[in-house]
């Protein structure tokens, strides 16, 4: 295992700044972890995955990890199999193993750029699909100990795209293995749907499968690979995360008003994941993205940073410093902000 010094990390996050950290490494074993934390005690650590959901805004002054742990195990029983899988592993990749194998649970989150071991930070979810809902538990090494701890998924305090290794534990732990709970016996999920605005027509999981009398959960998966790549951009192409903002939850009045001016706006439940906020009453779950179309945003261009042609809530880094990607998203922030009076909530991490 090499230590680099003064190491250029734009081959090492999606939206490609170039950005230096003072140290870096690539571990591919707990034990290759435990040897670096331990020769480099007093360093600020960050655990990088595929760099896919982050913006480093400077140079980073301590110690970048990159976790390359790889490895699945299974655990098969009648109905179920249980996937051990080491962090580092692509998380695409594990969806499609689990899909070639027949295994449902995540096909509806195919094609979500990053690792396995940064699935539980974000805790992901899309299409309709939520990854805490496979959920079984993650193995972590703590960086100032090197002691191992295992988490269960009440232990891990998901919420609406957030955990507590995005919070209150953000930089202490590195997650090693993930464990996650697949039916044999899936049932597919079809329920996604968006109305037409913004897309120039309505898209949903249900149209794309109509003429499949029986879609499997691979057609599901390639249906929603479809979607995905007529609306974002490909990561190995622009230097982009995705989308930047949370879907905001405002209350059902709140709602009801804005349909008055957008009609078509949609709106989900908020019951479904946890939020950081109490939404304990009467809210409802909107697109910020719908917010931004509305508002010019889509295809919008300021230098060298923009947003996506199709897409207004995915930022595209065409060369810009990431002092200025930032601005733009607080440019983004302010005027849904002075338009709506919401406010828009960072997806990503910014470090």
């Amino acid at each position: 295992m090499k230590v680099y010094t003064n190491f250029s990390l734009k081959k090492f996050n999606t939206f490609r700044v170039d950005v230096e950290a003072k140290y870096f490494c690539e571990v591919k074993s707990e034990e290759e972890l435990g040897e670096v934390i331990k020769k480099y005690p007093d360093e600020k650590r960050f655990i990088l995955g595929e760099g896919a959901n982050t913006l480093f805004t400077k140079n980073f002054d301590g110690l970048v990890i990159r976790n390359s742990m790889k490895g699945i195990k299974k655990i098969e029983s009648a109905n179920n199999v249980i996937l051990e899988v080491g962090a580092g592993e692509n998380w695409h990749g594990l969806v499609m193993y689990s899909v070639e194998n027949g295994w449902g649970g995540i096909e509806n989150l195919v094609y979500i750029p990053g690792t396995v071991g940064a699935a539980p930070v974000q805790n992901i979810a899309a299409y309709g699909q939520n990854f805490e809902d496979v959920f079984v538990s993650l193995d972590v090494v703590e960086l100032a100990s090197g002691k191992k701890y295992t988490f269960s998924k009440e232990e891990c305090e998901f919420e609406y795209r957030n955990s507590r290794f995005k919070s209150v534990d953000f930089g202490k732990f590195a997650i090693t293995t993930v464990r996650l709970k697949l039916s044999k016996n899936p049932k597919i999920n079809l329920s996604y749907f968006e109305t037409g605005k913004t897309y120039a027509k309505n898209v949903s999981l249900a149209h794309e499968l109509e003429n499949i009398s029986k879609p499997t959960i691979k057609d599901v998966a390639m249906a929603v690979m479809k979607i995905r790549k007529s609306k974002l951009p490909d990561v190995t192409e622009v230097g982009t995360a995705g989308s930047v903002f949370k879907n905001p939850v405002v209350t059902r009045a709140k709602y009801k008003e804005m349909k008055r001016e957008d009609p078509d706006l949609q709106s989900y439940p908020a019951e479904n994941l946890k939020y950081k906020h109490d939404v304990a009453g009467d809210f409802v779950k909107i697109p910020a993205g719908r917010l931004l179309d509305n508002l010019g945003w889509k295809g919008k261009r300021i230098g060298n940073v923009g947003t996506y042609k199709t897409q207004a809530l995915a930022v595209v880094n065409y060369g810009a410093t990431p002092q200025k990607i930032l601005e733009f998203m607080n440019q983004m922030k302010k005027v849904v902000f002075d338009n709506y009076k919401i406010k828009l909530e960072e997806e990503i991490l910014i470090v």
